[in-house]
């Protein structure tokens, strides 16, 4: 079966410069879908949340779960935070936080500090969720109105690693350890 690469002529992407060293090498297909670089930052990551969160292609629980019910209050090139408000699609039985309800929270939260600290030609390709570590220390409550703060801790070439905190009247409830793995195009194939 015969596949074909994308070259550098057939590339039509905003994030794509043909003149940088090692722009041959992206494929638009791993091209994270959303930045747009023109933007100041603050814009920057609320645009992106907005494109996930509104997309008409997709509705899956991920949107769902933040669809009107979060506000960005601040972000700098490693750092997000967001106000949340805990609403009943996000609560067990209790009328606590669910736990996959805070795990897939901080998934999506914490990748907009990974959107922050990206720039054109790093951080900007496709990536997936790796490792996800979250520690629940206290419930939180149906009704409140939380911050969730996200830190881009390490970026490099092939993985990133995020932190995140979700707290309540000024205690932390739940923190997050995030690992995710850049989509690359797959190399060449070896003919030793």
């Amino acid at each position: 079966m015969a596949t074909s690469r994308t070259t550098s002529q057939q590339i039509s992407s905003p994030y794509y410069d043909p003149t940088r060293a090692d722009s041959s090498s992206v494929d638009p297909r791993y091209v994270m879908k959303g930045i747009d670089f023109s933007l100041p930052l603050k814009e920057r990551v609320i645009e992106y949340q907005k494109n996930f969160l509104e997309d008409p292609n997709f509705d899956g629980f991920d949107a769902y779960a933040l669809r009107n019910n979060v506000r960005c209050i601040s972000v700098t090139p490693t750092r997000t935070e967001w106000e949340l408000d805990i609403l009943p699609h996000l609560c067990n039985k209790g009328g606590k936080l669910h736990g996959g309800a805070a795990a897939t929270i901080m998934d999506n939260l914490t990748t907009t500090a990974l959107v922050a600290g990206a720039r054109p030609g790093f951080m900007d390709v496709g990536h997936v969720s790796r490792n996800i570590n979250m520690t629940y220390l206290r419930p939180v409550l149906e009704g409140a109105t939380v911050r969730v703060v996200c830190e881009l801790v390490s970026g490099g070439r092939t993985l990133v690693n995020m932190r995140g905190e979700i707290i309540m009247d000024g205690k932390v409830c739940v923190t997050c350890l995030h690992d995710k793995v850049f989509l690359r195009p797959p190399p060449e194939s070896s003919k030793l």
